[in-house]
């Protein structure tokens, strides 16, 4: 597996390959999307398997809050490019050394994730409940 290529994300340009952004700015830097921000590097992949390789990377590394070591800048910190770059081929690398076991971890993951967002929209719905019975008794 190649490493991706990865340019700074501008909206005007038009992308045809496999993709996902990552952020760049502040201390969720390197958190990756399928969604642009307006901060955020875009990583181009040759294929889906390669793409949801470093996707599944970077969001490893992110929540176990890798980046902030590689942070710069005294107000609002950012990732620098050549950075991200290098944490990507290093980490990369060293996962391909046991990558079944990775990617058995990636498949959990993503169910965790799935199961996250159905709880997250359950807790909306019971929220809306909530609301709802609350306006029973609210005087017009």
């Amino acid at each position: 597996m190649r490493n991706p290529k990865i340019r700074t994300f501008n909206k005007n340009l038009k992308i045809n390959q496999p993709h996902f952004f990552i952020l760049n700015r502040g201390l969720n830097s390197g958190k990756p999307s399928k969604t642009p921000w307006v901060n955020s590097f875009v990583c181009l992949c040759n294929d889906e398997a390669e793409m949801d390789f470093h996707y599944w990377l970077l969001f490893g590394l992110w929540k176990a809050k890798y980046f902030h070591q590689y942070l710069v800048g005294s107000v609002i910190p950012l990732i620098r490019l050549g950075d991200l770059y290098s944490v990507i081929k290093h980490q990369g690398e060293a996962i391909k050394l046991n990558q079944s076991e990775y990617m058995s971890t990636i498949s959990k993951i993503k169910f965790i994730e799935e199961k996250e967002a159905e709880m997250k929209k359950k807790l909306l719905q019971l929220n809306n409940l909530k609301r709802a019975l609350i306006h029973c008794y609210i005087k017009k």
